[in-house]
């Protein structure tokens, strides 16, 4: 080996352990890893980004629900809410037995939480492309809404949820059962769009 070649294998050891201090790469290579490293079309984005913000809300929603629950006592002991008591006189009012509705919030609570994970993983499938997304995303979907209207009663359903709720859950149906006939028509060799191929199609198919 010349010693220019063994300055250039220390100078690219050097640069490596460079790059491995930063934390950068490694935020890099866990973006890689979890979104791939080819950016979807923009209407993937789109149905992305609409069902992440949707998912993560009612996500966040369902953890601080959980939370709220097991740890009811110390609400009550240290901010003074009456928590079980607030909700077993709602269970009441929608026809439960005492005990009984706050015992199925609790479990629907978890089961929510992990829900709507599946439901992101299915989202980062959906932004990669794979086809597999679908059963990743209308699965828990389905689940979350059949817990919310025959576990939790239709009367919960009904009056407990919010109209946001029920229209994001609609838009999140929606957007799934679309894109996914869109991804259908892509492999067909069609456009994924619904007003035919868009200039970032064209472009991206003639550097193919």
């Amino acid at each position: 080996m010349t010693e220019a070649e063994r300055e250039e294998k220390e100078r690219i050891k050097r640069e490596k352990i460079r790059k491995f201090e930063s934390p950068l790469p490694f935020v890099l290579i866990l973006r890689n890893l979890i979104f791939g490293k080819k950016k979807p079309d923009m209407y993937t984005r789109i149905a992305f980004f609409i069902g992440a913000i949707i998912s993560l809300t009612f996500l966040l929603w369902s953890i601080i629900t959980y939370y709220a629950l097991v740890s009811r006592d110390w609400i009550s002991s240290q901010k003074g809410i009456p928590v079980q008591s607030i909700i077993e006189n709602r269970g009441l009012e929608l026809e439960f037995e005492s005990g009984d509705f706050l015992n199925r919030l609790q479990v629907a609570s978890a089961i929510s939480i992990i829900l709507w994970i599946v439901f992101f993983a299915g989202l980062v499938l959906l932004y990669r492309k794979k086809k597999l997304f679908i059963y990743f995303t209308i699965v828990p979907l389905a689940l979350y809404l059949g817990m919310s209207i025959f576990y939790l009663s239709f009367n919960y359903f009904a009056q407990d949820t919010t109209m946001f709720d029920k229209i994001a859950l609609l838009v999140l149906g929606l957007i799934l059962i679309m894109h996914s006939y869109l991804m259908g028509n892509e492999r067909k060799g069609g456009s994924i769009s619904f007003f035919g191929k868009s200039q970032e199609e064209d472009d991206s198919n003639s550097f193919e």
